[in-house]
């Protein structure tokens, strides 16, 4: 890699680690594994991040923002559209995407870095859903409880693919319960 400025080559750092967390999780987030995916040296990658968990902390940061983006972009307007639209991923037959939530969560136990990058990526995380429940009930407690089921069931779908059949229809359950709630 030639030289280039400091922020610039931080940023792409920091998209080969989300690339490796997006092929490989959370764990594979290595100064080696991100050094080979951005083809630099390991001793690169430590220069420009304290540690290996403010690494994987960063990675996750940047990874749920595009996601969030992206989201916010498709479902512009709330309604049951967008609300299916944001768990869509759970019923299809590409889940990673839950997947990574439920790893971040187990991996946000364990590492307290890591742990506050997860707990600010969640809180905007359901912010973006809240902000598309229609209703005026509590769209923030609604949006909690339909992520914590999410979870709950892309985490069980690791451990397990048939640990819960049917996990769509489960899903669809929660969605109409809460917006029949916010009735």
């Amino acid at each position: 890699m030639s030289y280039l400025p400091r922020d610039e080559r931080r940023g792409i750092l920091l998209e080969a680690a989300v690339r490796v967390l997006e092929r490989d999780g959370l764990a594979a987030v290595t100064s080696r594994a991100v050094a080979a995916e951005a083809e630099v040296s390991p001793g690169l990658v430590h220069h420009r991040f304290a540690s290996t968990a403010e690494l994987t902390a960063e990675a996750w940061r940047s990874y749920v923002e595009r996601e969030r983006r992206l989201y916010e972009r498709e479902a512009p307007e709330p309604g049951r559209a967008a609300v299916e639209a944001f768990f869509a991923p759970l019923g299809s037959d590409d889940r990673h995407s839950l997947a990574r939530w439920a790893d971040a969560w187990r991996h946000a136990q364990h590492d307290p870095v890591f742990a506050a990058a997860f707990a600010e990526t969640y809180r905007s995380l359901e912010d973006a859903l809240a902000a598309r429940l229609p209703g005026p009930g509590d769209r923030r407690a609604a949006a909690t409880r339909l992520l914590l089921i999410a979870f709950g069931l892309a985490g069980a779908q690791q451990i397990d693919a048939g640990l819960l059949p049917d996990t769509d229809r489960m899903m669809a359950a929660a969605i109409d319960a809460e917006l029949d709630r916010s009735r």
